[in-house]
């Protein structure tokens, strides 16, 4: 996990079993609680590259 790839943090995604979940303790590992629920707001968006550099937003696939 990066945030504007300065930061790194491992994380275990098997702990979530949802996108909520694991949304919710990325706010908590960056400090920026309330303000990932709504993008357009906050400016902040969470995002998965694949093995393939694929750029997708997160909740876009079923958990």
């Amino acid at each position: 996990v990066h945030k504007l790839g300065s930061y790194g943090r491992s994380l275990d995604i098997t702990r979530f079993s949802s996108y909520h979940e694991l949304r919710s303790e990325l706010a908590r590992m960056f400090g920026l609680e309330g303000q990932l629920e709504d993008p357009l707001r906050s400016g902040w968006q969470l995002v998965f590259v694949d093995r393939e550099n694929d750029v997708l937003l997160l909740g876009d696939d079923p958990w």
